[in-house]
């Protein structure tokens, strides 16, 4: 590590005489109350109360997002003198500092060394009641580090100064990494030897002397690189990335007008979205099929991580069989000696890591099966959930502002973000297929409809798709598009699903067919693949309608053809006859065919 001046520091400095005071005293020694008070053991006493106001001085500084304690190591009339002496500070609500993350810095013969490390996972705590809770915090702690997301990975590999080693343990000799990448430390301070593993920088006498007074301001620096773990492993939340765009409408149409999807929506669906979310409100985008909800979705969730409020988005699509085991979790095999432990559902997962949550076709679901406890904590109130985690405390859900106190050491919290949100989709059509909202819902989510766009639109986005087909099948295929299309005056269809069309008729037309096969076959083909499924549950009078509009366009030579599919997909069996023109088909409606 480079080490230069720093502005901020404190006047406390460590040299060579301090650490050949502990050469010259290889193996402990007892110092007892009548122990002459030599120069070396009020040397001592001196290094011990440099390292007591170095630690106070860094509790009060450090730019870590939790309050922390320092500690120094004991000193008493009858203490022994040892190889070391250290100090640290490490996280208040950790009831030991032996069980939990620590940022220390160890004095010894060989110069100092400080660490962000793990603490030794013992110590002589006598009540069983207190060891108890001190060996659950570190579980903890370890049960975070086994799950901390990437981003959480590549911020601290990123701020923490360059030259640090990455050790099994602290107090080792100086020398190379015993891991090769961060990803590989954490996994093992998350194992059953993890406990005194460390991420160290080493000073030789000579390096600790001449860093002087700005020793402070490098233990310092190191402690805020560090913050990003331990506010994940305390606190349950990611480090959001620095906002680099701003969370309004303008830069919402800019995002969603971006390529290689570049959304034509309403402006006033823009307008609605960012009220919703600016306003603490989930959001559901309804609207018929093919209207890009799922990918406006997509871009509010790109914006948002952007915007820096949150880290990313989870995407899932909803499902008849969900239940709170999936979304918010149960008990699972995988306990340590083989039993069932309580794992997170997508949902809490989502919250822990402070990923928005993206759920596609949301009514495929039962609303009340599937969010269960997840209403009351929507409604910004804390939650016990039924469920214990392995050390046996109950998980907790606590929204921002929730209220309600809950102890780590008795509780296993899940803190949900202010700015944490649900973006779900919804095609309206399909409510009566399945499950009905309930007003419990309704009343935590912003409904904001994604309308299809006037025809013009549509033509204009399939003749993009058809820029690059040979000019006489393009002119064949817009003509035949813009004659189907008349199927949205019985059922609202998106433009989605003809610029699949467009796509799928680029394929399909064959340069070498005559101009009236190639359209009364194309009409079919794009009928049969993409709009029947559209009208699967119409009734009768509706299905009737259709097949006079599409058996008009594609000739006699389908035209039983029709009959029967439609017959055998929809299930209807009445048909008017079609000897002559629909008297429902005007002359505009037939100008294409």
């Amino acid at each position: 590590m480079e080490w230069t001046a720093l502005e901020i520091t404190i006047d406390v400095q460590f040299n060579r005489d301090d650490c050949m005071l502990f050469e010259r005293y290889p193996q402990p020694e007892a110092w007892t109350k009548d122990y002459p008070l030599s120069p070396d053991r009020e040397h001592y006493i001196n290094i011990w109360e440099r390292l007591k106001k170095l630690a106070e001085w860094l509790s009060e500084n450090v730019a870590i997002n939790i309050p922390v304690k320092p500690f120094t190591s004991q000193f008493q009339g009858q203490a022994r003198i040892k190889q070391d002496i250290w100090c640290c500070i490490f996280p208040a609500i950790a009831p030991n500092k032996s069980y939990a993350l620590q940022v220390a810095l160890i004095v010894s013969g060989k110069g100092a060394e400080i660490c962000v490390c793990m603490g030794a996972g013992r110590s002589q705590i006598q009540k069983p009641g207190v060891r108890k809770a001190a060996e659950q915090a570190l579980a903890d702690l370890q049960k975070q580090l086994k799950s901390i997301p990437p981003k959480v990975v590549k911020t601290l590999d990123r701020s923490l100064p360059a030259g640090k080693h990455l050790r099994d343990s602290w107090r080792k000799p100086p020398g190379r990494s015993d891991f090769s990448a961060l990803d590989d430390w954490l996994a093992y301070s998350a194992g059953p030897n993890g406990a005194q593993a460390s991420i160290s920088y080493y000073l030789t006498p000579e390096e600790l002397e001449e860093l002087g007074n700005d020793l402070g301001a490098h233990i310092l620096k190191i402690a805020n690189a560090s913050a990003p773990l331990f506010e994940y492993c305390y606190l349950g939340e990611v480090p959001m990335a620095q906002s680099s765009r701003p969370f309004d409408v303008s830069t919402l149409e800019e995002v969603a007008a971006a390529p290689p999807v570049k959304l034509q929506i309403d402006p006033h669906v823009y307008r609605s979205v960012m009220a919703a979310l600016r306003s603490g409100k989930h959001v559901i985008l309804t609207g018929p099929p093919g209207t890009a909800k799922t990918t406006l979705a997509e871009r509010i969730c790109q914006l948002a991580t952007q915007a820096g409020l949150c880290t990313g988005y989870t995407p899932t699509t909803a499902t008849s069989d969900w239940t709170t085991y999936e979304t918010i979790g149960g008990l699972r095999p995988g306990g340590t000696n083989g039993g069932l432990v309580f794992q997170d559902g997508l949902f809490l997962k989502a919250i822990r890591e402070s990923r928005w949550l993206l759920i596609d076709e949301l009514n495929r679901s039962n609303f009340d099966k599937a969010f269960g406890q997840l209403f009351t904590v929507l409604s910004k109130q804390s939650v016990t959930l039924p469920y214990e985690d392995e050390g046996g405390r109950p998980v907790v859900l606590l929204p921002a502002g929730g209220g309600g106190k809950f102890s780590p050491a008795e509780y296993d919290i899940v803190n949900i973000p202010e700015s944490w949100r649900i973006i779900a989709t919804m095609n309206v059509f399909d409510k009566s297929l399945l499950y009905q909202m309930s007003f419990a819902l309704m009343r935590r989510f912003a409904f904001i409809e994604v309308p299809s766009p006037p025809r013009e639109v549509f033509q204009e986005l399939w003749k993009v798709e058809l820029q690059h087909t040979e000019e006489r099948n393009a002119e064949i295929i817009e003509s035949v598009l813009s004659s189907l299309h008349r199927v949205v005056s019985l059922k609202d269809i998106g433009p989605a699903t003809f610029i699949d069309m467009a796509r799928f008729a680029h394929e399909y037309a064959d340069a070498s067919a005559e101009e009236a096969t190639l359209r009364e076959d194309l009409t079919f083909q794009l009928f049969y693949t993409f709009l029947l499924p559209q009208f699967e549950g119409v009734d009768p009078q509706q299905g009737n309608k259709l097949f006079r509009l599409v058996a008009a366009l594609v000739g006699e030579r389908y035209r039983e053809r029709l009959r029967r599919t439609m017959t055998d997909v929809l299930g209807l069996e009445s048909w008017h006859d079609l000897a002559s023109t629909p008297a429902d088909l005007d002359d505009e409606s037939l100008r294409d065919i």
